[in-house]
């Protein structure tokens, strides 16, 4: 008989890291967390205390990692993924009603199972039949824990219905879906089974095959190092959000969604949100997290939300196009103000933008500090002249455009506390306004509104031309850092 704590760990991780509901293999009948864990018991029910204490001595581990490691290797289970047919999928209901199900979608559910059966599996997940997706709170623990889930599988089996051989992988439309990207990082050990259900190699774990590898790091633009050896996190955030610029999905909302394992973030599920405000408290789950100001090189439109900050982006395609940008850590919040951020602020005119094209109008801007002139600083975006009226959604009356700031995030700061431009700037373009403040009921003067990001299409980069007599002292301009909540 198994020892009673080796028991109660498979009970914890049956209940705590597999999915809510398997299909049982040989019989092709959905099952729940109790007939799994009755199942397991089973399996290590010839496992003594002795066992136990010949690994310890020799793996040279504790009682308590053997055991880890013991349930690991006996709690198994394949998961699947695939994209879902139009129509036809074999549903939670009819696999829990007893109907008898056919067509195509039970046909590669079938296969699935056979292919699973070859890895010696007694049982399988798949998110069209295995969720119940009439109960709320079992499709939010299912979506916040489906990371978890296709990582803890023996096996993850991916159909993917177009290709026929390893070449062909770039062109199936597996690679264009949200939900993939997860179920292609997240399994240690993965299968490749193409049109027809052949596998596409010989290796039963294709993230071993260089071949493979290789080919989807020339799809996917993904390191063949992250490839077969992910570690979620909230690290190298603008990098990893290009992975998903170009997926797509059926709900708006799971875009933001179907990143969180990627990013170990857990969000709140409320379909009906709208993709910006779901991907809006993705970024702010990461920046809960992270002291990477890399999250910040993106440019584009920001998420329109109900919170005043304009500073997040509205979704994955902002980084698309990112300058590169070494790890910078410093301190930043998101406040019911804005986000809170030091920038240097270099004062910076504009002149007058190129074009007729009010909606996309290229600007230059140029600043001088110390005698250091920025230049060529050009971007794409929708700017007004000084003095041109803007509607402040915040002000009882029209406000004017006062002035214009870079406001750099990638600055540097020295031991000694001082700050430096480095040789490429990344920067925000800064947007102040004023509006009049009535002065004995008849006369006005004018009050500053504080900074604001103003978004631009482009990236804002400019090189650091340092004057002549100091080519190489780099500018201490630790009186131009200000924080600012935008």
């Amino acid at each position: 008989m198994a020892p009673r704590d080796l028991e109660d760990a498979i009970a914890q991780y049956v209940f705590d890291e597999t999915p809510i509901h398997l299909i049982h293999v040989p019989e092709m009948k959905l099952v729940d967390r109790g007939a799994v864990l009755r199942h397991f018991l089973v399996a290590v029910r010839d496992m003594t205390e002795e066992d136990i204490q010949v690994q310890c001595a020799e793996l040279h581990l504790s009682r308590e990692d053997v055991i880890a490691n013991v349930v690991r290797k006996r709690v198994r289970y394949a998961i699947f993924s695939h994209r879902w047919l139009a129509e036809g999928e074999v549903t939670y209901q009819e696999m829990t009603g007893g109907v008898e199900s056919r067509g195509p979608g039970f046909e590669k559910l079938q296969s699935f199972c056979v292919a699973a059966s070859r890895y010696e599996l007694a049982f399988a997940w798949s998110d069209t039949c295995c969720i119940d997706k009439t109960s709320s709170s079992e499709l939010d623990e299912s979506l916040r824990s489906m990371f978890k889930w296709y990582r803890n599988s023996s096996i993850c089996i991916a159909y993917l219905a177009q290709t026929i051989r390893v070449a062909d992988l770039g062109k199936d439309l597996w690679f264009t879906r949200g939900w993939t990207l997860q179920e292609l990082l997240a399994p240690k050990r993965l299968k490749f089974f193409g049109a027809g259900w052949s596998p596409l190699t010989m290796q039963d774990n294709d993230k071993a095959d260089y071949h493979v590898i290789k080919t989807i790091e020339r799809v996917t633009s993904i390191s063949s190092r992250e490839l077969s050896d992910f570690i979620p996190g909230s690290h190298d955030v603008a990098k990893r959000m290009t992975w998903a610029a170009n997926r797509k999905t059926t709900k708006g909302e799971d875009m933001a969604y179907s990143l969180m394992g990627i990013f170990h973030v857990v969000l709140p599920i409320a379909y009906g949100e709208g993709s910006e405000r779901a991907f809006f408290r993705l970024v702010e789950a990461i920046i809960q997290t992270s002291d990477d100001l890399r999250i910040f090189n993106w440019a584009g439109r920001p998420a329109v939300t109900n919170h005043p900050s304009r500073a997040l982006p509205s979704s994955p395609r902002c980084y698309v196009g990112q300058p590169y940008c070494p790890p910078i850590r410093r301190a930043f919040s998101l406040t019911n103000s804005g986000l809170r951020i030091k920038l240097m602020i270099l004062p910076a005119e504009l002149t007058w933008p190129f074009g007729n094209n009010t909606s996309s109008r290229q600007a230059r801007f140029h600043s001088e500090v110390d005698g250091m002139d920025i230049t060529d600083v050009d971007v794409t975006g929708n700017f007004l002249s000084y003095g041109d009226h803007v509607q402040d959604a915040t002000a009882d009356v029209d406000s004017i455009v006062s002035d214009y700031a870079l406001g750099v995030w990638n600055y540097l700061e020295t031991p000694s506390g001082d700050a430096e431009l480095p040789l490429n700037c990344l920067a925000f373009i800064l947007m102040r306004a004023v509006e009049p403040v009535p002065v004995m009921s008849n006369n006005h003067h004018w009050s500053k509104n504080p900074w604001r990001k103003h978004s631009t299409t482009s990236f804002v980069v400019f090189r650091t031309q340092f004057p002549p007599k100091s080519p190489e002292a780099p500018l201490r301009l630790k009186r131009f850092v200000e924080l600012v909540s935008l």
